[in-house]
């Protein structure tokens, strides 16, 4: 009944410094983004009528909602 299993590798503990080195990247610009975004609110509960900030806020979402896609296909093409 016990037969031999041969072709079969697995790695335990495997290399992952690719995959930290191209995390690294996005996550600092991530944070960079909810830095930002952080001073933003901070202005508009100061001025929140202000059209410029708002717009500001605006793209400032829209780049974190890019940063993360790529985050979540780079931890994809990582699994």
């Amino acid at each position: 009944m016990a037969g031999r299993i041969q072709g079969i590798t697995v790695e335990i503990g495997g290399d992952t410094t690719k995959l930290q080195t191209a995390l690294k990247g996005v996550n600092t610009e991530i944070r960079n983004t909810q830095s930002q975004l952080k001073d933003v609110d901070k202005l508009l509960k100061l001025d929140p009528g202000n059209t410029e900030l708002l717009a500001q806020k605006h793209r400032l979402l829209g780049d974190a909602v890019k940063e993360t896609k790529e985050k979540l296909e780079t931890l994809k093409t990582a699994a």
